[in-house]
């Protein structure tokens, strides 16, 4: 649970790019800016020649569910290779991982067979992946006889047969279009409210920056109203994230108080954010209520993470003692 909880805090903090398409599916696609092309020819996905269908599968050396996709992706190529379909995978491999990714491929061998390709400092990965908010991998985007960006999602959903629809001319776009139109407002909503989550820490690391972290404060709980891990992350970040300057605590509390709503006071990781921001706030009594709650939760929901309980309990000893 609290490693889980760290990660979100990771991910909401973490550099992120503006999106810079955007446009969703039908639009033409972006070329792929590449460093290397590792194993095979290098590809145009915007020739738009009428014949060729382009699957383009972001991936990475240290990502588990992109290595147990490669077979698949390997025999799908095979499977429509006279179809004129061509499978491009792009690493997003960065500077710390980036040398792994030939010998990877070479060792792969007939495994890992079709075009494999090194991203240009995240230029392709910012025109496909940011560009229509996703942010993990593996992912795929098909390109259309047209050059047209035509579907995108984890290879091993339905890739196939959109691949089978898309070489047959059977593929209803204007249905694809309309079944991802709340999808892309969704994760549009929840770009945004990354964004203002990374400014906010950014803001409150140093001094001087009140007014507009206030702000941000208010738009990430509107936004985030109803996302209970997120609010729970953001209410733990403020809490206990080492080097700000300034820590909102009343903010905390609320973002703490909406997280265990949502989650219907049903969620140990929520009530152990949401008993430290009562404690940070001198509400003391009510913190060990809530806090001996989430250890009765975690009791039940996670019996044998030792080390979690442990936690819990010792965060619990400290708010009876200091409520005496």
């Amino acid at each position: 649970m609290r490693s889980l909880r760290s990660c979100l805090t990771l991910v909401t903090v973490a550099a992120l790019s503006w999106p810079v398409l955007a446009g969703g599916l039908g639009e033409k696609a972006p070329p792929l800016k590449i460093k290397q092309w590792v194993k095979g020819k290098p590809v145009d996905v915007t020739s738009a020649d009428g014949r060729h269908v382009y699957v383009v599968e972001f991936w990475a050396t240290w990502c588990g569910p992109c290595i147990h996709s490669i077979p698949h992706l390997t025999e799908m190529q095979k499977k429509f290779k006279d179809s004129n379909v061509v499978f491009v995978g792009v690493s997003v491999d960065d500077e710390h991982t980036v040398a792994r990714v030939e010998p990877f491929v070479a060792e792969m061998g007939e495994k890992m067979d079709y075009t494999v390709a090194i991203d240009d400092n995240g230029q392709t990965a910012k025109a496909y992946l940011d560009a229509h908010y996703v942010n993990g991998i593996p992912h795929a985007f098909v390109i259309d006889q047209r050059g047209r960006l035509v579907w995108h999602g984890h290879p091993q959903s339905d890739l196939e047969q959109v691949i089978e629809q898309v070489v047959s001319g059977k593929f209803d776009l204007a249905a694809a279009k309309k079944r991802m139109a709340p999808v892309y407002e969704q994760r549009r909503r929840e770009w945004t409210l990354r964004q203002h989550m990374r400014e906010y820490f950014e803001l409150v690391g140093s001094a001087g920056n009140e007014q507009r972290a206030a702000e941000l404060g208010r738009k990430i709980l509107e936004l985030g109203r109803k996302d209970a891990q997120t609010l729970n992350s953001f209410a733990w970040a403020i809490l206990t994230r080492e080097g700000l300057a300034q820590r909102d605590y009343k903010l905390a509390l609320r973002a703490a108080e909406m997280a265990n709503e949502a989650s219907k006071g049903e969620d140990a990781a929520i009530l152990d954010t949401y008993a430290l921001a009562l404690f940070e706030n001198g509400r003391k009594q009510e913190a060990v209520r809530v806090q001996q709650r989430a250890v009765e939760l975690a009791s039940k929901q996670y019996p044998d993470e030792a080390a979690l309980l442990a936690e819990l309990k010792q965060r619990l000893e400290r708010f009876r003692k200091e409520a005496d």
